[in-house]
């Protein structure tokens, strides 16, 4: 219960500080002119805006007593910036890629996809591809768009943690302003490993 609380106080802390500032733009967010042009890519995340929401993340973990590894990509795939919280599991690290990564193949959460592909044969079929460009489906929550201004900039995966989707969440919301309100919690099965957790 006290986690729970704990858990409430941190989202609002985050939601109150997010409601405070006015949206992210694009100018703020993505490459800036002379990488761009450097690059030939304007529409990706920079590298302050990434390391942002990787950072809210961490202070939401800490708030709330769990540890989870971060990744924030580009829409190509590539890492923007990372991190590994001190006591997380090799699998952690693995899925919170792979959510990510999930998330830029399929323009949607990954919770969104475990739930659209929600059968045995849904989810084989789909396995394979895009393995070839190094981007796949992974059937777990944790893993959301990075939306501004309606264009896709990257995508954060967090894995790990009891909470990685409302981690991923905070965080967005906290550094880039209001974002579209999470669906419901999941049963307690859907979505975790073997003993009841989330990866």
């Amino acid at each position: 219960m006290t986690r729970l609380i704990v858990s409430a106080c941190t989202f609002a802390f985050f939601a109150a500080a997010a409601s405070a500032q006015a949206p992210a733009t694009l100018g703020k967010t993505t490459l800036p002119p002379e990488a761009a042009k450097r690059t030939l890519v304007k529409a990706q995340i920079n590298a302050d805006t990434a390391r942002a929401i990787v950072d809210a993340c961490v202070d939401y973990s800490k708030a709330n007593n769990q540890t989870v590894a971060i990744f924030v990509l580009a829409p190509n795939g590539d890492i923007v910036d990372s991190h590994m919280m001190d006591g997380v599991l090799p699998i952690g690290a693995e899925t919170g890629l792979l959510k990510a990564k999930t998330v830029l193949y399929a323009r949607s959460s990954s919770r969104a996809v475990a739930e659209r592909f929600n059968t045995v044969d849904g989810r084989i079929i789909r396995l394979d591809l895009g393995r070839a460009s190094g981007l796949a489906y992974y059937f777990v929550g944790g893993g959301l768009p990075i939306v501004v201004e309606d264009q896709l900039i990257g995508a954060v995966g967090v894995g790990g943690g009891n909470a990685d989707e409302q981690c991923a969440h905070a965080a967005l919301t906290k550094v880039l302003g209001p974002q579209p309100p999470l669906p419901p919690p999941a049963t307690p099965t859907q979505g975790r490993g073997r003993g009841g957790q989330q990866h």
